[in-house]
C-alpha cells in the first residue's frame, strides 16, 4: 500500500514552494455568493479553501424534489429552511446555502431539478446528484478521480493515504477536521466503509447507465446532437465521481446504449472511437430514456 501511495504523491522536495490553492466552487447560485463575498475575509477565504464541509446528501435529494414545486431559487432555499428538521435557524439556513452551493451550481433549472420529474427514480438521483457534488467540490472531487480511483475495489486504506493526498493537494498539512470530513464525506457517497478499529475499506459504487448517459448529454450535448472522440470524453472525471473503475466499464455501456438505440451510434474504427448523439439532453429528458 505504501508503495502505491508513494508512486501517486512522491515526497516534496526541500525547497520547492507550496503549491497554490485549489480554487473555489464557480457559478453559485446569486444567494449564495453575494452572501458569502460580503462576509469573507481574505484570511477567511484562504482558511475556506482548506476545509470541507459535512456532506449533506439526503439533504440533496429533498432538494431535488422540492424544486419541481417551487419557481426560483430564492423560493427553494426558503422552502429547505422550513423542511429541515434542526433546530436552530441559523443552522438550517446554513445548510440550505450548502445544499443550493453543491446541487445548483449549475442553475435553478440545472441537471438535478430536471432529472427528478423525467424518472422519479432515486438512484438515478442519486448518481446525478453525486456528479454535481464532485464537480462543485474540488478536493472532494480530486480525491475521488486521483486517489480512489487507481484504487482496487474491497482494498483496504491505510490510515495516512488520504493524509499524504490532502498534503499534497495543499502543500501544507490539512487541518484535521478537513482529513475526517473527507472520509465521512466519501463515505456518504458511498466510496467507503469505516469499522471502529479497522482500515477504511473501497466498496463499489455502481451507478445506473441511464445515469452515465444523461450526464453524457449533459456535458457533451445539452442543446443538440453531437459527436465526440471517446478520448475527449474520457479526459474529464465524469465517470470516474459516477463510480467507472476503468475506461473499458465506459465502453460497455456505450455499446449496450448503442445496440439499445439510445444513442445515434458508436464507432471504433482504425483509429477512430467515437459516440454521437441521437438527441440533445432535453430531448432525452422528455422521452424519458433509459438504458
Amino acid at each position: 500500500m505504501r508503495t502505491q501511495q508513494g508512486i501517486l504523491w512522491p515526497e516534496r522536495p526541500n525547497g520547492i514552494a507550496d503549491g497554490p490553492a485549489p480554487m473555489l466552487p464557480t457559478a453559485a447560485p446569486p444567494i449564495v455568493a453575494a452572501e458569502e463575498e460580503q462576509r469573507r475575509t481574505p484570511e477567511k477565504v484562504r482558511r475556506h479553501r482548506h476545509t470541507i464541509q459535512d456532506l449533506l446528501f439526503a439533504e440533496g435529494l429533498l432538494a431535488a424534489r422540492l424544486s419541481t414545486h417551487s419557481d426560483s431559487i430564492e423560493a427553494l432555499q426558503r422552502e429547505l429552511v422550513s423542511h429541515f428538521r434542526q433546530n436552530s435557524l441559523e443552522t438550517r439556513t446554513r445548510y440550505a446555502r450548502s445544499v443550493l452551493k453543491w446541487f445548483f451550481s449549475d442553475g435553478f433549472d440545472g441537471l438535478a431539478r430536471a432529472v427528478w420529474p423525467a424518472y422519479e427514480d432515486e438512484k438515478i438521483e442519486s448518481d446525478i446528484l453525486r456528479f454535481l457534488y464532485l464537480s462543485a467540490e474540488p478536493i472532494m472531487g480530486a480525491c475521488v478521480a486521483q486517489a480512489l480511483y487507481p484504487l482496487g475495489e474491497g482494498m483496504l486504506v491505510s490510515p495516512d493515504y488520504f493524509d499524504r493526498f490532502l498534503a499534497d493537494h495543499f502543500g501544507t498539512d490539512p487541518p484535521p477536521k478537513t482529513r475526517d470530513r473527507l472520509k465521512s464525506n466519501l463515505m456518504r457517497l458511498g466510496f467507503l466503509a469505516r469499522s471502529r478499529g479497522k482500515p477504511d475499506r473501497l466498496i463499489p459504487v455502481v451507478p445506473q447507465k441511464t445515469s452515465f448517459l444523461i450526464v453524457l448529454h449533459h456535458l457533451f450535448a445539452p442543446k443538440s446532437v453531437r459527436s465526440v472522440e471517446l478520448r475527449t470524453l474520457l479526459a474529464k472525471p465524469f465517470w470516474k465521481y459516477l463510480g467507472y473503475k476503468s475506461e473499458d466499464a465506459v465502453r460497455n455501456v456505450l455499446r449496450e446504449a448503442d445496440a439499445a438505440g439510445v444513442i445515434g451510434k458508436y464507432v471504433v474504427a482504425d483509429h477512430l472511437e467515437q459516440v454521437t448523439t441521437c438527441c440533445s439532453l432535453d430531448e432525452w429528458l422528455q422521452r424519458r430514456m433509459r438504458v
